[in-house]
């Protein structure tokens, strides 16, 4: 079984590989079928992650939408055939480089304790 700090750096790395094969525009974004499937994969590993942390961990943290995160992994993961590209497109672009940030500082007050 993963750490609660184990899967903090799952929600770390996810990120770190979707911005390591960054597309440079929303034209590259639709063309690249392969990329998009590859960016799917990482949000999935962000909710999967999210999803299985402790409860003392999300509730220590409620400015992180814990369950909404949670959420679409298991749209994308059981809905698969009605994926919102649109909307990977949005939270690639407004929601993972402000949680990324927090998820650091959640694990800066773990290195602290």
């Amino acid at each position: 079984m993963r750490s609660d700090r184990e899967r903090l750096h799952d929600v770390i790395e996810a990120i770190r590989l979707i911005r390591a094969h960054d597309v440079a525009s929303r034209e590259e974004y639709e063309r690249d079928e392969v990329r998009r499937w590859f960016f799917l994969k990482q949000i999935e590993i962000v909710g999967e992650a999210s999803w299985k942390l402790s409860a003392r961990v999300k509730k220590a943290h409620p400015m992180i939408s814990w369950k909404r995160i949670a959420g679409m992994r298991h749209i994308l993961v059981h809905d698969y055939w009605e994926v919102d590209w649109d909307l990977l497109w949005q939270v690639m672009e407004e929601e993972i480089d402000p949680l990324r940030l927090q998820v650091e500082a959640i694990l800066h007050d773990f290195s602290e304790a």
